[in-house]
């Protein structure tokens, strides 16, 4: 509800009333929320996704459970300043780099954990996300 008003004076001057319109924009409102959602409901379930991916990596390269492999994401994040979509996104598309197998793997992963902020664009936006 919006109020639209004017202040009524009388011929002093002196505020007497108010006089005015009450608007009624529930429904704008409403509608303007949802596209706003829907807008932004593919992107989010998009940057989940690739975290929820890196954190089943994380789980599986390091042995841990998914709350300590969200830890351990978030605590790069941090640690980088480096958003964490952003982070896990690099890691995730950069783990193919790695070649398969044992014994170096762990210790090339771990080097990828460490070292994938440093090949993120320092001004990347949600709509310019490393490839």
């Amino acid at each position: 509800m919006i109020v639209v008003s004017d202040r009524l004076l009388d011929d002093t001057g002196t505020v007497t009333g108010t006089a005015g319109y009450y608007i009624d924009v529930t429904d704008t409102f409403a509608e303007h929320r949802r596209e706003v959602i829907a807008d932004a409901l593919p992107e989010v379930f998009e940057d989940r996704a690739v975290i929820e991916q890196l954190k089943g990596i994380l789980m599986y390269v390091y042995r841990i459970s998914a709350d300590r492999a969200f830890d351990v994401l978030r605590w790069r994040s941090q640690e980088t300043n480096t958003k964490l979509r952003d982070l896990a996104a690099r890691i995730v598309t950069e783990l193919d780099t790695l070649p398969p197998g044992p014994p170096a793997s762990r210790s090339q992963f771990d080097h990828l954990l460490l070292t994938a902020h440093e090949r993120i664009p320092r001004h990347t936006d949600r709509h310019t996300r490393p490839a």
